[in-house]
């Protein structure tokens, strides 16, 4: 049997179904994806406190997104949100002094950007 997944759902405001699964995006304009994490902890880290969640399998999950044409489910993502700016390119004669500008905050490291998908 697989392990359930922890996976972000809304509520649906159109009065059909109690919630509706969230999906997101790799970057602006990519593909749509799944959304799963394996524990509550790690959901609420990338989505927020307050974001609601189901139980249900991976093939579960696969067998509600296939209709919509999404065939991928991502795992444990690190970050879902708005998507934030790239830094300006800098000549490279400009130094910069890292700590002149405060301390610097350690984490995880965050290898991919994740859009909240508009149309759920």
């Amino acid at each position: 049997m697989d392990a359930l997944l922890f996976v972000p759902v809304r509520a649906d405001d159109s009065g059909g179904a109690p919630a509706v699964v969230r999906t997101a995006r790799t970057g602006a304009g990519q593909e749509r994806v799944g959304l799963a994490f394996t524990g509550e902890e790690r959901l609420h880290a990338a989505l927020g406190p307050t974001q609601r969640w189901i139980r249900l399998s991976r093939p579960a999950l696969l067998a509600l997104l296939r209709p919509l044409g999404i065939e991928d489910v991502r795992t444990d993502p690190l970050y879902v949100g708005p998507h934030m700016p790239q830094m300006p390119e800098l000549p490279e004669s400009t130094a910069l002094d890292l700590r002149a500008a405060g301390p610097v905050l350690a984490g995880a490291r965050r290898h991919a950007q994740w859009l909240p998908d508009e149309v759920w």
